[in-house]
């Protein structure tokens, strides 16, 4: 037992004469010149434990999800040039403003179902100049109605999005800022 406790005490060091470096501590080599990771990992499971790693520390990236009952200020911009009246052999059914119509009154639901605070507006881009249809609003059914009430003879002239911008952007203006 003499023996056993003498070899211990050699084997001991002191704190500062131990490497602190994990990489120095982890990567080893056996008698071939391989590398040997300690504890067993593989160079995949170390990748794979990395990048756990990173994920959890990356918040964005843990909160995956909706953020809601924040307020948002949307407006959404239609075109109504004289380019809508034509059929798309690729839409089903209608002319391309019948089928952007459509597809916008599901918009509308779908948005306020997930965002109930926040507020939409719609503006037509019609004959070069840019018009509001619908103001800010939080009302779906004022949007809905607006938006049946288009029709083809509305449609006409060039598409201007610069227009569009410009006449959102000054509404936009007006908001608080605590939205987005």
């Amino acid at each position: 037992t003499i023996s056993r406790s003498n070899a211990n005490q050699q084997q001991k060091s002191h704190v500062w004469e131990e490497s602190t470096n994990v990489w120095e501590n982890a990567v080893q080599e056996d008698e071939e010149g391989r590398i040997i990771v300690a504890g067993g990992d593989t160079t995949a499971d170390i990748i794979r434990k990395r990048r756990k790693r990173l994920e959890q520390n990356d918040y964005a990236q843990r909160n995956r999800r909706v953020v809601r009952d924040m307020i948002r200020y949307v407006y959404v911009l239609i075109d109504c040039s004289r380019w809508m009246k034509k059929k798309d052999p690729v839409l089903p059914g209608g002319t391309q403003l019948e089928v952007t119509l459509q597809l916008l009154q599901e918009f509308v639901q779908e948005y306020y179902d997930q965002n109930p605070l926040s507020h939409l507006g719609f503006v037509i881009l019609k004959n070069g100049e840019a018009e509001m249809l619908t103001k800010l609003s939080s009302s779906s059914k004022t949007h809905k109605l607006a938006l049946q009430g288009l029709s083809m003879s509305d449609v006409g002239g060039e598409f201007s999005i610069q227009n569009g911008l410009e006449v959102a952007g000054r509404s936009l203006g007006h908001q608080p800022r605590h939205g987005s």
